[in-house]
């Protein structure tokens, strides 16, 4: 077993309140928690720079090791590739909770991504590239939350229909029953 060690940069330390470590693929790999205090305008941050992993104090401790192994990969095994930042988010979504806390999982992170766009909106502090990204990562939990609702809906909601069922009717049937008309 191979361990990583994470050594904390030098303008970070001040904020950093604890740290931790995972496994993955074989690594024990090391992290630093910092204070919600280093960047008060985006709750839940987390980041990857001069290849040392950090995550905001205020991320629930579930959520940690899948958000992590979505940096790690995405810098390290996904590093330079278009599309990296959705292809960690997927490896990501199997660390995630299960069951019941997987809503609740995924809604953060959509909220987390939104955030995070924002945030950089007006910003030269990163590229169009990573703003690309990033919309792409957001883009695919929309997507995938406004689904897995569906998928919930009871099947009275759907006119009866299950939802394989539904999927296959015509668009014009389908906005019948959802108006209801």
């Amino acid at each position: 077993m191979k361990k990583v060690k994470n050594s904390i940069p030098t303008w970070l330390k001040k904020y950093k309140v604890g740290s931790g470590s995972f496994f993955y693929n074989g690594e024990r790999i090391s992290y630093s928690i910092i204070s919600k205090d280093f960047e008060p305008r985006l709750p839940g941050f987390i980041g990857f720079p001069e290849g040392q992993l950090f995550i905001s104090e205020e991320v629930p401790e579930n959520y940690r090791k899948p958000m992590l192994i979505h940096e790690w990969v995405e810098f390290t095994e996904f590093a330079g590739q278009k599309g990296r930042c959705v292809k960690a988010l997927k490896r990501e979504l199997d660390f995630a909770p299960k069951g019941a806390e997987r809503m609740a999982y995924l809604e953060y992170r959509k909220s987390f991504f939104e955030k995070l766009i924002e945030f950089y909106r007006n910003s030269d502090e990163a590229s169009d590239e990573f703003k690309t990204e990033i919309q792409g990562s957001y883009e695919f939990l929309k997507k995938l939350t406004a689904q897995l609702e569906l998928e919930d809906l009871p099947a009275e909601c759907l006119g009866g229909h299950s939802l394989k069922e539904f999927n296959n009717l015509d668009v014009f049937e389908r906005r019948k029953i959802i108006l209801g008309e």
